[in-house]
């Protein structure tokens, strides 16, 4: 099967999705981009923290789609992302759950993330950017950085060394998931995510800035991929923006 996107590779770079953001404002492209680099100088993540990773130690790669999507679509287009890239890490042979709304994780550690960007050119036209950051291997320095519990691939029986295949695998897997979206909205997604999601029925803190802003049992997600949680005021339906999920201690 032919590929479904234009690939380059780079050595070092500052951020993949930087990248790909400073290209498609001043153009679409023609079809999915996809850019990955060895190592990243200013990776980053959601809210703009710093994406640790050593040379050579993470699999960093960004996705450009042409895409109809408005602004207030992003947020489940970030979760049919975590989809795609979790079922291809499971097929690869790594147990990857989701953690609302954009974690990977091992064995309830963090292996990865995807952060969803829009860009739109000069004629109006918009391009989804994605990036996304998973652990090969990590060293001492690395691990004590992220400042949270982290998990790498090497932990697994994925083949590590096979980092071109499996970029490969996750980003058609994440187009895949794309197209459905934009094609039908996350209501076809939904049970996938449900399936993946590894907080179902956990008490958890939603925190804003740092701030919790909300308790409750996460329920699952609905048809626009808002986190429905069970809180002492009543059932909640919560998007993402800016918040982002603990679980209770």
């Amino acid at each position: 099967m032919a590929p479904q996107f234009d690939v380059e590779a780079v050595q070092e770079t500052g951020s993949t999705n930087a990248d790909l953001l400073q290209r498609v404002r001043l153009e679409q492209p023609r079809c999915p981009l996809l850019r990955a680099a060895l190592h990243q100088t200013a990776g980053r993540g959601r809210q703009g923290r710093r994406w640790f990773a050593g040379p050579g130690g993470a699999l960093l790669f960004s996705l450009a789609v042409p895409m109809t999507v408005g602004e207030a679509r992003i947020a489940a287009a970030t979760l049919a992302c975590g989809i795609g890239a979790a079922e291809a890490l499971r097929a690869a042979g790594a147990a990857v759950d989701l953690k609302w709304p954009n974690d990977l994780l091992l064995a309830g550690r963090k292996l990865g993330g995807v952060l969803c960007e829009l860009a739109v050119d000069g004629l109006g036209r918009r391009t989804l950017v994605i990036g996304v950051g998973i652990n090969l291997h990590l060293d001492p320095a690395t691990r004590d950085s992220i400042g949270q519990p982290a998990a790498a691939l090497d932990e697994t029986s994925v083949e590590a060394g096979k980092r071109e295949v499996l970029i490969g695998d996750i980003a058609a897997a994440i187009l895949e998931a794309l197209q459905i979206y934009e094609a039908s909205g996350f209501v076809p997604l939904q049970p996938r995510f449900m399936a993946l999601f590894a907080q179902r029925d956990a008490m958890v803190d939603l925190l804003e800035l740092g701030v919790r802003v909300a308790r409750g049992r996460a329920l699952g997600v609905d048809g626009e991929g808002r986190l429905l949680l069970a809180t002492e005021q009543g059932l909640r339906a919560c998007s993402s923006g800016e918040l982002s999920m603990r679980v209770s201690g």
